[in-house]
């Protein structure tokens, strides 16, 4: 009979011996690698696991095969460069971009050690070295990028479009893209966005929000009543999308003028949509009123959708718990898989998601036997 000291020394290799049975039995149990964010730029998909990981795949450029190893609880891409935060809170950036700086400040340093990078203003080109960063957004095209800290505030690097800078203060509570630009999220539920080319920096009073998420052309906020109200750059806010999705809100994106959802059941919805609001309403409301906004959408297959869209076959197969993009679009299933679909511009995604994220291929049901008619005796 084992006393108490031999069960305690054999404890834990009893855990192990019961986790590895585990993992047998539920290969499921493994997958600390599932994907909870996705990235897409017009070359390169990443995805950043459960366990931290960062994974890309796409054309052969520095995006791919500089991926930095290590722990990140952030990530966002670029056309060409990407920024990550890691588990120490700081930024670390790769790509063409940075790999061009970082070689032209090595080149500058061993021919001069005692160099002002300040005085010719590259280092203002690079993330600070900060350890309080939690979430951080790329420019889409420029070589801009910002990033949320703990406290808060909001703190920028790279060359920024002339009198486009981010707002001062500490009291945002999240940061994103639009695809056109950047927007934060303050503690008061309200709404500022800058560094776009197109729409002038704005303070939405539509709110306040809980939430807010990117659209095709423009920002959506969330309500805490579940609302969903939209802005784009040629139009008043709006609620949006419609009907069903404003009860079936959940990872709301709508992919230019497409709209997809993911339904409670995990089902992918999507729909050709456009809203706008039937009259001119007065300059004190902020957004269209629910009774004067029209939607106008057509119910076509999704192989139609926004040259391309999703595959009806593949994506009715699956249930989803995350939906990602733009333009292009990656969707996380269930059990931890990526389905992507898009109008990449050079090539379609899903082509290319590594094994380890693919849907697992649908059983084919054995054909049945079938019995030859005896032919009877010779004649």
């Amino acid at each position: 009979m084992l006393s108490a000291p031999d069960i305690r020394r054999l404890a834990p290799l009893a855990a192990l011996l019961l986790a590895a049975v585990v993992i047998l039995l539920d290969p499921a149990a493994t997958r600390a690698e599932t994907p909870v964010r996705i990235v897409i730029s017009p070359t390169t998909v990443c995805a950043l696991t459960e366990a931290g990981e960062i994974v890309c795949w796409g054309f052969d450029t520095p995006l791919v095969h500089d991926v930095p190893e290590g722990v990140f609880t952030s990530l966002s891409l670029g056309p060409g460069d990407a920024c990550a935060i890691n588990d120490e809170g700081a930024a670390v950036c790769w790509g063409t971009g940075y790999g061009y700086i970082n070689d032209t400040i090595d080149g500058i340093l061993e021919r001069n050690p005692g160099t002002d990078l300040d005085r010719v203003e590259l280092a203002q080109l690079l993330p600070p070295e900060r350890d309080d960063l939690v979430e951080i957004v790329v420019h889409p095209w420029r070589h801009y990028a910002c990033a949320l800290t703990i406290e808060g505030e909001i703190v920028c690097w790279g060359r920024p479009q002339a009198g486009q800078n981010a707002p001062a203060g500490g009291n945002f509570t999240q940061l994103i893209s639009t695809g056109r630009e950047f927007c934060a999220l303050d503690s008061e539920g309200q709404t500022t966005c800058w560094g776009n080319l197109g729409i002038e920096r704005f303070i939405s009073d539509a709110g306040p929000f809980v939430r807010i998420a990117a659209s095709g052309n423009g920002l959506c906020g969330f309500t805490a009543d579940g609302e969903v109200r939209c802005l784009t750059a040629r139009s008043r806010t709006a609620p949006g999308p419609p009907e069903p999705y404003i009860q079936l809100f959940r990872n709301v994106h709508l992919l230019g003028s497409q709209g997809c959802t993911i339904s409670e059941d995990g089902a992918l919805q999507c729909r050709q949509t456009h809203h706008w609001c039937l009259e001119l309403i007065p300059a004190d409301l902020d957004y269209c009123p629910p009774d004067l906004i029209r939607f106008q959408y057509w119910s076509i297959p999704f192989t139609f959708l926004f040259e391309g869209g999703p595959d009806r076959d593949a994506t009715e197969a699956n249930t989803y718990t995350h939906l990602f993009g733009d333009q292009a679009a990656c969707a996380i299933t269930t059990e931890g898989h990526i389905d992507c679909w898009s109008d990449f511009r050079r090539g379609d995604p899903r082509h290319d998601v590594p094994e380890r994220f693919r849907p697992l291929p649908m059983p084919v049901a054995p054909e049945p036997d079938v019995e030859e008619d005896d032919p009877g005796p010779d004649q």
